[in-house]
């Protein structure tokens, strides 16, 4: 046998103990990743208008749900089973051992599968928040949900632009009506019919900043009185980009947190599917004779090797304990 421990009974009984125990704990764990799901929706559910295909994130989120009710399911059973384990009159022998230790193993896998997919979802969720913001900057000047939306967000997270403030002076955020093209500073700024100047919306006013919020053509030298677009006066503007400040809030802080609790899971559920296994061979192994008797647990079953060893050494002695026949020849 493979792996192989000697139990007695007072073992077996602490071993069961542990194993509540993991469950215990990896009941908690799977409650939090229910709320983690839960919290994940909800707040992306505020900034739904800002993430472009919007639909795997909620697919997250209900995966994370659904895990964690299965793993508190699985684990209420496993405080069950080995619960019962610890008396001779109610542990189990038969199947219910085995497809508790089954779907622990199963379930394993999939918890590592999905920690690796909530770590993994980060990138995913990263250019979710680029396409998504750039898209609402271009639909800035027409105001409505989208306006309110991206200057509640900028203001919020102390954030500007998708990567930085630089990303507004490359569109055209005020609508035309706003703007008097018969002005030769305006015509001067018009590209391709589109005005584009060194503008930033209020929005992306830093509020703790002592001096009144200067927040158009704000590089331009001189347009401003004792003011210049560089050093620590840039901090007049938000200079994070909005997309590292959610990705720093729900990639960093949510995503990670989760994905952490995942693993946390995993290791617990790793480590109860080994006890159960031990419990279960040794419960099986037990003399029907002796109920409390001492038994063996192992993790994997008698190799093929060894019994092949057995029988030959079985049929060496069979040989040489075969007796010799004498011939006898006929008499002339």
């Amino acid at each position: 046998m493979v792996f192989v421990i000697k139990f007695t009974e007072e073992k077996r009984v602490r071993l069961a103990t542990v194993l509540q125990c993991f469950n215990a704990i990896s009941t908690l764990c799977s409650l939090f990743l229910v709320a983690g799901g839960i919290f994940i929706k909800a707040r992306v559910e505020d900034k739904v208008a800002l993430i472009e295909s919007y639909g795997s994130v909620d697919g997250l989120c209900y995966t994370l749900i659904a895990f964690g009710l299965l793993g508190v399911g699985l684990n209420v059973f496993g405080i069950k089973v080995s619960s019962d384990s610890k008396d001779p009159e109610t542990r189990s022998k038969g199947m219910v051992m085995v497809l508790y230790m089954g779907l622990t193993a199963l379930y394993c896998l999939l918890v590592f599968c999905a920690g690796i997919t909530t770590f993994a979802h980060k990138m995913h969720l990263r250019q979710a928040f680029d396409k998504g913001i750039t898209g609402a900057m271009n639909k800035y000047q027409y105001g409505g949900y989208l306006k309110a939306e991206l200057d509640l967000l900028q203001m919020q997270y102390r954030c500007c632009g998708s990567e930085g403030p630089e990303d507004w002076f490359r569109i055209q955020w005020i609508n035309k009506k706003y703007l008097n093209r018969d002005s030769p500073r305006i015509i001067s700024k018009m590209t391709d019919g589109r005005y584009t100047n060194a503008d930033v919306p209020f929005s992306c006013c830093n509020m703790r900043y002592n001096r009144p919020c200067i927040h158009h053509s704000i590089t331009t030298i001189g347009r401003h009185y004792n003011f210049q677009y560089r050093g620590s006066q840039k901090h007049i503007i938000y200079q994070t980009g909005c997309k590292e400040a959610l990705m720093a809030y729900f990639g960093g802080q949510v995503l990670e947190t989760v994905g952490g609790t995942i693993m946390v899971i995993w290791v617990f559920q790793l480590a109860v599917a080994f006890g159960v296994r031990y419990l279960q061979t040794a419960i099986k192994s037990i003399d029907p004779a002796d109920p409390t008797g001492d038994s063996e647990g192992h993790l994997l079953p008698p190799g093929q090797k060894a019994k092949d060893t057995e029988g030959g050494n079985a049929s060496k002695k069979g040989k040489e304990k075969k007796p010799k026949t004498k011939k006898f020849g006929k008499k002339k």
